[in-house]
């Protein structure tokens, strides 16, 4: 059985690997539309902007199960403690 900091060590591990993997799938967006002709600019930066948000809104949630993950891994450590 794991203990409760490898579980931490491994989500953080998923975390910072789904992050990369969803910043490159922004990257792709940004860079296929930066330097489009067939649409207009405005078209193309609110293609990017949409990637972006959807990227940052990610993000977060993923901040978010790495700090639910961290405050159950300093809950067990607190409990052992006593």
């Amino acid at each position: 059985m794991k203990t409760k900091e490898q579980i931490y060590e491994d989500t953080k591990r998923l975390v910072y690997e789904q992050d990369k993997e969803n910043y490159l799938a922004y990257y792709k967006v940004f860079t296929e539309n930066i330097s489009r002709r067939d649409i207009t600019t405005e078209e193309s930066e609110a293609i990017i902007k949409a990637a972006y948000d959807t990227y940052k809104e990610q993000e977060q949630q993923l901040e978010d199960i790495l700090d639910l993950a961290y405050i159950d891994l300093m809950e067990s450590s607190n409990r052992q403690a006593i």
